[in-house]
């Protein structure tokens, strides 16, 4: 994680510098196709020719087109509201002239995914390939066992270097990758830019903070005080007293959780467990968690907490952020709040500290989304089919599934440094509307890596200023957090039954604790409760997961 986390934040200062000098030297709008990228090449250098007799006959090992000639292949994956019609998606008919494969298409809506999906599964009636159908744990070890999805250990190291070299590279990737038993029969679909490898952000109205002559918050102590000042001290400076020091929504609230735990010492990523020195431990029962509640009840008995928190929808809890009129908050960047225009209001906040825990530390987030492709065993072309995918995890093929051919919904304007800029048609009202008829990737996770060098490339205002702050406030004190680890079928079932009624006391317990509904001296009875419900069981479920992974990587 260190090795990333100093790769990352290289790229960002490099990017910052570069998009202030970047030029518009850049290509035209030239529509291309994908190439046979230098990765390949010489990734494929060492492999078995195409000429080799114990190939498939019409399978290329290497170069393009994968196929000499044409084969269809049956996918099954999900098409999000904002997707154009996929037969007509320059993504597939690019890759169709570049590889000689072509695919039918068996399209789900989101909400129906899962009931298609094990429908398929469960009827024998299945394709090809799934893409960007989030195959769970229990899907990939249920049918993985059952021969359906084919194991890809083989297939990948004879035909596909890129996803082979890159999991190399990237052990704690492939540790989330791998089924419980070994084996390989899901890839995943990876973003890396430094946005997505932090779990939450901190965010304060540096307005307001000028407007007081305050300074950023180093302590959780100081972060108080301010939260204090933007109540009491007219901050916006309209003579009403309309300031909500601090907000959040239901659906945003693990954020702010994760924001403050990390004060007192604990690494919080939207799961409910950390580890140290090898040790898993559940959060909600541990001290850190207790002096978390107690720093919460604080800001809402005093007013420095908005008493909607808890009930208000997140179309309300923005309608609130769009009037600039809550001073700190939690979210992934701040024009989620508040609006795009406004985004230069607002400063990340560096992670906190307290006299429980003297360390600046930030939890990271693991953008992967585990389970979007795997080839069944009705898959006569599995060599070509593993081929096909593998350029996606290219820097090149990378780019092009998210963004769709270049020249369409992108140009570089300076393509030696890599700077590229979105285009907008007439009659669209945003770029990821057009993206949307462009690529898959918009709307569904398809499998294959978008670098954090391609992702920095954008010149966009906004996403410049986020990445920057980010860089500065938050990669330099990054922790690992919790990893995604897998469960057996036996152990899932266990998992699933203990955390259903475990996971909605906690939940209960926290809104209690916070609005003093239930005072904090009830703690050592909530904790006992818990340990009636079992939660050291599913404590020792999680630590054998972690150990799997652990010995995966």
């Amino acid at each position: 994680m260190k090795r990333i986390i100093s790769l990352i934040l290289s790229l960002v200062i490099i990017a910052g510098l570069l998009i202030g000098c970047a030029g518009k030297s850049g290509t035209g709008e030239k529509t291309t196709t994908p190439t046979n990228s230098q990765n390949v090449e010489k990734a494929n250098t060492n492999k078995t020719s195409s000429g080799d007799s114990d190939l498939p006959e019409n399978f290329n090992a290497v170069g393009f087109p994968i196929v000499n000639e044409k084969i269809t292949l049956s996918l099954f994956s999900v098409k999000a509201p904002i997707q154009g019609d996929w037969e007509e998606m320059p993504f597939w008919k690019e890759m169709e002239k570049l590889t000689n494969i072509s695919f039918t298409f068996d399209l789900a809506s989101p909400d129906s995914l899962a009931e298609r999906k094990n429908l398929l599964l469960a009827s024998g009636d299945y394709p090809d390939i799934f893409y960007g159908a989030s195959i769970s744990a229990d899907e990939e070890l249920t049918y993985g066992s059952q021969g359906i999805f084919v194991d890809l250990n083989d297939l990948i190291e004879k035909y596909a270097p890129n996803i082979k070299i890159y999991f190399e590279q990237n052990p704690v990737y492939k540790g989330m990758t791998l089924a419980p038993d070994g084996n390989w029969y899901t890839l995943p679909y990876i973003t890396l830019a430094p946005r997505d490898t932090v779990a939450t952000k901190l965010w304060v109205n540096n307005e307001w903070l000028r407007n007081l002559n305050m300074e950023i918050p180093k302590t959780i102590d100081d972060y108080y005080n301010m939260l204090k000042a933007f109540k009491e001290k007219d901050p916006n400076q309209n003579g009403k007293a309309d300031e909500i020091p601090m907000s959040f929504s239901q659906s945003q609230l693990s954020m702010t959780r994760g924001a403050i735990l990390a004060a007192y010492g604990v690494m919080y990523r939207g799961i409910n467990f950390d580890v140290k020195d090898g040790k898993v431990f559940f959060i909600p029962t541990s001290e850190p968690y207790k002096r978390y509640i107690m720093f919460m009840n604080k800001l809402y008995e005093e007013g420095l907490l908005d008493p909607e928190s808890f009930t208000q929808t997140q179309q309300q809890y923005v309608s609130k952020g769009n009037q600039s009129l809550i001073g700190s908050f939690a979210n992934l960047a701040s024009y989620i709040v508040d609006t795009m225009e406004n985004y230069p209001k607002y400063t990340a906040i560096p992670p906190l500290t307290s006299d429980l825990n003297s360390e600046q530390i930030w939890p990271s987030t693991y953008p992967i989304y585990t389970g979007q492709f795997a080839i069944t065993d009705k898959n006569k072309y599995a060599e070509a089919s593993i081929r096909w995918v593998d350029y996606f995890f290219t820097e090149e093929g990378g780019a092009f599934m998210n963004q769709g051919p270049e020249g369409l919904g992108w140009k570089y304007i300076d393509e030696e440094r890599k700077m590229w800029e979105k285009i907008i048609p007439e009659g669209y009202a945003s770029s990821e509307e057009y993206r949307g008829t462009l690529t898959p990737n918009c709307g569904t996770s398809t499998p294959g890596v978008v670098s954090s060098k391609f992702l920095l490339g954008l010149n966009a205002a906004h996403v410049v200023n986020l990445e920057e702050q980010i860089a500065k406030a938050y990669l330099p004190y990054m922790k690992d957090s919790f990893p995604m680890v897998k469960f057996t079928a036996k152990e899932q079932e266990e998992v699933a039954t203990l955390s259903t009624d475990i996971e909605k006391y906690v939940g209960q317990m926290e809104a209690r604790f916070i609005t003093g509904d239930i005072s904090i001296d009830k703690w050592d009875e909530y904790v006992e409760n818990l340990k009636k419900m079992n939660v050291d069981r599913l404590t020792e479920l999680y630590q054998v997961a972690y150990d799997r992974f652990s010995s995966a990587k």
